[in-house]
């Protein structure tokens, strides 16, 4: 069987990684489009390179402006994919973007979205288009009122690459910037130049750095590198290409975002967690609010959420652990889901 995924940003990715390896161990063959957007096609294409039976293409580009992510990535890269299928045989269609689905319908193959934010603009289009408009919030009535295609699945789509099942967190992955398990917290400061963040300040992180622990080293990522002098010296930078950020964040004692995806893995990794974005009832936020006690400026003041962060490691981590067991317990496995797709349940 042929499988066509469109990825259009790394979380995305994320997403699809490990149905892409278990599709491929199975003999199938995962065509993978990828928007050039920031680092994504440099991952995808490095952790896909030795995988049987993955071919990866990169089509269209978002320049990280409001405007580009109509033009670019939205309306031109729809005839840009359209165009890439002719004379290709798809048998599946997987995606978190409108025009897959809206090509998929063309082709009139088995087509599934998926996807945790139904305040975007494309949800009406995905609901016409796709077989099942799958929204991973873990319960959000409203969202599952939309009939049709919609439906509300038990978890939220971090879990398919952090779930216990398929995450192992690696202590080795410190050493390069010469940290211990704790002792550090880790800040991203995302750019605001995309529709999901324009209604947002730059700068949040800019605003709060004063207020975070003395006694803590600060691990930093940072979208607009050519900002980093507006930012204290002593931060440590991450190092591009990433190795295992999602250990680093793992064993970090806390994690600070201006966006909002990052601050959730957080969360689903047993990290505490503060998001300084504006995103506050979108229901994947509440979601990991609820289940995984992600904060944000509505729940928690920022100056008092700093005063949590841990400074005994083994409390630290025995908490961690059952946070992480809690969650497990209560999110279906994603991965599986898709599998069962794929078997044609």
């Amino acid at each position: 069987m042929t499988i066509w995924i469109d990825i259009c940003h790394t979380p995305q990715y994320n997403f699809y990684k490990q149905f892409i390896l278990r599709a491929s161990q199975d003999g199938h063959t995962v065509l993978l489009t990828v928007l050039d957007r920031g680092k994504t096609p440099t991952i995808v294409r490095s952790e896909m390179r030795d995988t049987r039976g993955v071919e990866v293409y990169v089509i269209g580009r978002h320049r990280m402006t409001k405007w580009s992510a109509i033009w670019d990535a939205n309306i031109l890269r729809l005839w840009q994919l359209w165009r890439w299928t002719r004379g290709r045989q798809i048998d599946l269609v997987l995606s978190n973007c409108m025009a897959a689905m809206i090509i998929g319908k063309r082709l009139g193959v088995r087509r599934y979205s998926f996807d945790d934010d139904p305040e975007t603009i494309d949800f009406l289009p995905k609901k016409w288009c796709s077989l099942e408009s799958n929204y991973c919030l873990y319960d959000d009535t409203k969202t599952a009122q939309a009939g049709g295609s919609v439906q509300v699945l038990h978890c939220l789509k971090e879990w398919s690459y952090l779930s216990p099942r398929v995450f192992e967190p690696h202590v080795e992955a410190l050493q390069v910037y010469g940290l211990q398990p704790k002792e550090y917290v880790f800040v991203r400061e995302v750019t605001v130049g995309t529709v999901n963040y324009a209604g947002q300040s730059s700068g949040a992180v800019l605003s709060v750095c004063d207020q975070l622990p003395k006694n803590k080293k600060v691990l930093f990522s940072l979208e607009e590198k050519e900002r980093r002098g507006f930012y204290p010296k002593d931060w440590i930078m991450l190092q591009e290409p990433v190795k295992d950020i999602h250990s680093l964040i793992y064993f970090s004692a806390g994690l600070v975002s201006s966006g909002d995806s990052m601050a959730r893995e957080a969360a689903l990794l047993g990290v505490p967690a503060y998001y300084l974005g504006v995103r506050h009832t979108m229901p994947a936020n509440r979601a990991a609010h609820t289940v995984a006690d992600l904060q944000n400026e509505e729940s928690m003041a920022f100056e008092q959420w700093v005063k949590t962060l841990p400074d005994n490691i083994t409390e630290a981590e025995e908490k961690q652990q059952r946070l992480r067991e809690k969650i497990d317990h209560e999110f279906i496995d994603i991965n599986q889901y898709m599998i069962d797709l794929l078997k044609g349940r």
